[in-house]
C-alpha cells in the first residue's frame, strides 16, 4: 500500500524545517555573542590554558562538603594581548558561527529537497559536499586559529615555553571530522544516484 501525503501535510513539514533551521540559527548567532562576550573582557583576554599539575581543595555545596583535586586546566585573563592575538581568537569565534550557519542552510535546503521528492539532483550531492567540507575544513580552521590565539595569550602573561599543535589537539575534534568525512561519503553516493538515475531515464 503506498500513502500519499496531502498539501497540508508537505506544507506542515516545510514549515517545520523552517522554523527548526530559523530557531537553530538564532542559536548559532546568541552563542558567538556570548562567546565575544566571555572571551572579551574589559580586564583583557579571557582563555582557558593547560597549567602545570597543582593540587587544590575547594568548598562545594554552598560550603556543606570539600573537595580536592588536581588542576591541570585554569581560565586565565591576559591583560594585553597583541592585535594578531586578538585577531585570531576573534575569527576562530567568527568562524566556526559561518560554518555553522552554513550547515544549517545547507541541512535545510537537503531537507526541503527530500520534502520535494528530489533525491537524486546534482544540487543535493553539492550540498552534502558543503556540509562536509564546512565541518571538516572549517573545524581545522577553528583548531588552528585558538592554538594561535592561546600561544598569544600565553606570551602576553610571559610564558615563553609555547608549544604547536599537538597530537591530541587534533584528536579531540576527531568525532567532528569523522562526522564531515561521513557525510562527504554520502555525498559520493548521491553523485552516483544522479548518475543511476539519468542512465535510467535514458533507457526508458
Amino acid at each position: 500500500m503506498t500513502l500519499t501525503r496531502g498539501p497540508r501535510s508537505d506544507a506542515a513539514d516545510a514549515i517545520t524545517v523552517l522554523m527548526l533551521g530559523i530557531g537553530a540559527a538564532i542559536t548559532v548567532v546568541l552563542t558567538v555573542v556570548a562567546r565575544f562576550l566571555d572571551v572579551f573582557r574589559e580586564a583583557g583576554v579571557a582563555w582557558t590554558i593547560d597549567v602545570d599539575d597543582e593540587p587544590f581543595a575547594a568548598s562545594a555545596g554552598s560550603g556543606t562538603g570539600s573537595v580536592e583535586g588536581i588542576v591541570e586546566k585554569a581560565l586565565v585573563i591576559a591583560p594585553r594581548v597583541d592585535a594578531g592575538t586578538a585577531a585570531a581568537l576573534a575569527a576562530s569565534i567568527i568562524l566556526w558561527g559561518v560554518a555553522c550557519l552554513v550547515v544549517i542552510i545547507a541541512v535545510m535546503y537537503v531537507a526541503r529537497s527530500f520534502l520535494r521528492g528530489r533525491l537524486f539532483v546534482p544540487a543535493t550531492a553539492r550540498a552534502f559536499d558543503v556540509i562536509g567540507w564546512s565541518v571538516v575544513a572549517g573545524g581545522l580552521a577553528v583548531l588552528v586559529l585558538e592554538n594561535i590565539g592561546r600561544n598569544g595569550v600565553l606570551r602576553a602573561l610571559g610564558v615563553t615555553d609555547v608549544e604547536p599543535l599537538h597530537f591530541l589537539d587534533f584528536w579531540a575534534w576527531a568525532p567532528v571530522w569523522a562526522v564531515g568525512v561521513a557525510v562527504g561519503l554520502v555525498a559520493v553516493a548521491f553523485r552516483r544516484g544522479v548518475r543511476l538515475q539519468r542512465d535510467t531515464d535514458g533507457l526508458v
